[in-house]
């Protein structure tokens, strides 16, 4: 084999493996899709809808964009995506449980203040003779 010859099959062997290298670092959307929505459907199931639907709206929305640019091939984007609209859905998710838990302190709240009332009621009260 002539020098020249060595340096052609080395040039070759070297395209072959930067195109190989390429295509290999492009990476598979789905499974960032997937988990994203994994935690729609969370969320969404947690009572997002009713106390986060901003929240919610923004992760469809970029879940709905995610597999958008899967489809069109532009898979580093689409995992961006697919990972913002994963974030949007735990927030809505953890904005639900807040809300969720702050109504019920309120409810618990407003007990309270009614067993108060009675109790305050019952020690003005004039005993009850037999």
């Amino acid at each position: 084999m002539t020098k020249e010859n060595h340096t052609q099959h080395l040039a070759a062997a070297l395209a072959a493996a930067a195109l190989l290298i390429g295509c290999a670092s492009d990476p598979n959307a789905a499974p960032a899709i997937t988990a994203g929505a994994a935690a729609f459907e969370t969320a969404r199931s947690s009572g997002a809808p009713e106390y986060a639907a901003s929240e919610l709206d923004q992760a469809r929305g970029k879940l709905e964009r995610a597999r958008a640019l899967a489809q069109a091939g532009k898979n580093r984007e689409a995992i961006r995506m697919a990972e913002q609209a994963e974030l949007d859905s735990q927030l809505a998710r953890a904005t639900a449980g807040s809300e969720r838990s702050a109504r019920a302190l309120t409810e618990v709240e407003a007990s309270l203040r009614s067993l108060r009332e009675e109790l305050s009621r019952a020690a003005t009260a004039p005993p009850v003779r037999p």
